[in-house]
């Protein structure tokens, strides 16, 4: 919790409600008089009727319950309870959870927290979007596997040589190395130096001009904890560059829902867009084929059970900030606790509006979302825990190779 996540595409939001999820959660879109979306629990308080299966009424800015036609506005509030009468006044506590909404790069951009506006982690930058040097297409994929799994994939460059044959050869895996790793609280970057094969394809086999067999190649990846984002930047040679953008939406601990904008520096016509998402969507599914069926399910919370080696060690960069906003933060939805009451109580993730009127000592109708209790005093993993982070970070240093804290 407390992330921006991507929760639709902006063109997709028109004059009706959408639904969509986010972290096992139900939510509703829509637009207000003046074009504004807004995002609100989907749920109506009365009898629990969907709004998104409602509609919108645009004099009051509201979303209609379709089951009583109770309406609900800006930050959550009941705004009509038709049953009632217009003299009716409607409790103050009559509201449901209402999410921060902001529109960047095409998407819908949504806050599932309460926290402060101050406090948020930004929504990560992408200036490239609005650059008339740059030519942008994109495609969208559902993944059966958790969103940390899929971030993981997106910034592991050494699976390259494997999964996608017109990235890497395998018996030159080797060849490839990280440059330089730069770490920051809710982001990290890497430059990394590839040698892949020659490209094929296009008319008359154009693309062979673009790269030469084991050409060397600079990939640059980057990955943000707002919208669990990707991003990939490849140079081709100078002035040639393809930059992936991915934003990967939990839509529950089982399901990821990647938006993904892919852009090019060179052939920017109208024409070759077809080819472009072709080959992404080809790089998606290539990706599929392995995270969907990895083990386990969930992102290891630790390294006991599991090997890592110097290629890693960006990947420990995602895995240590991820670490932080559960151990110290708490973060993360507990979700056999939530499970516990599936079916049987409404949970919602808390929002702003909800903390402000706690703090205020006013009520709230439905229960929020429970989240595993932060680790005030995490355990020091010492030399006798074999398997452990401490084990590969001690061999990585032997190897004289520079590993995330």
């Amino acid at each position: 919790m407390n992330l921006w996540y991507v929760g639709e595409w902006s063109r997709n939001v028109k004059d009706k409600p959408v639904k969509t999820k986010i972290l096992g959660q139900n939510l509703v879109l829509f637009r207000d008089a003046e074009g504004k979306v807004k995002c609100l629990a989907d749920v109506c308080l009365h009898r629990g009727g969907s709004l998104s299966g409602g509609w919108v009424n645009e004099k009051r800015d509201c979303v209609v319950c379709p089951y009583h036609g109770w309406e609900y506005g800006d930050g959550g509030k009941c705004k009509k309870i038709p049953s009632e009468g217009p003299d009716f006044k409607i409790p103050e506590r009559f509201k449901i959870d209402s999410y921060p909404v902001e529109e960047h790069y095409g998407m819908v951009w949504i806050f599932m927290g309460d926290l402060p506006e101050e406090e948020r982690y930004p929504i990560p930058p992408f200036p490239e979007f609005d650059d008339p040097e740059w030519r942008a297409v994109d495609s969208e994929y559902v993944w059966k596997a958790e969103a940390a799994r899929v971030v993981e994939n997106g910034i592991d460059i050494a699976h390259a040589s494997f999964v996608h044959p017109e990235f890497g050869y395998p018996d030159a895996a080797d060849q490839n190395f990280i440059e330089k790793i730069e770490r920051h609280e809710w982001w990290a970057s890497s430059s990394n130096v590839m040698y892949p094969p020659e490209l094929n394809g296009g008319l008359f086999n154009w693309r062979k001009s673009i790269r030469k067999d084991k050409q060397e190649t600079r990939v640059h990846p980057v990955w943000y904890l707002p919208g669990m984002t990707v991003r990939i930047q490849i140079d081709l040679k100078p002035g040639w560059h393809i930059l992936m953008f991915d934003a990967n939406t939990p839509v529950d601990e089982h399901t990821t829902r990647t938006f993904a904008i892919q852009l090019r520096s060179f052939f920017k016509q109208k024409i070759f867009d077809k080819g472009s998402v072709k080959r992404l969507k080809k790089v998606l599914l290539e990706d599929a084929a392995i995270v969907n069926e990895s083990s386990p399910y969930y992102l290891p919370e630790t390294l006991v059970n599991e090997l890592s080696v110097k290629s890693d060690r960006f990947m420990f960069t995602f895995r240590n900030a991820r670490r932080k906003l559960i151990e110290e933060k708490g973060w993360l939805i507990d979700t056999d606790a939530r499970d516990r009451y599936q079916g049987r109580k409404v949970l919602t993730v808390p929002c702003p509006e909800r903390r402000e009127a706690l703090e205020k000592g006013e009520g709230w109708v439905f229960d929020a979302m429970p989240s595993v209790a932060p680790i005030v005093q995490p355990v020091k993993i010492t030399d006798t825990q074999p398997g452990s982070e401490h084990d590969v970070i001690a061999a990585s240093k032997a190897a004289g190779e520079a590993v995330s804290d």
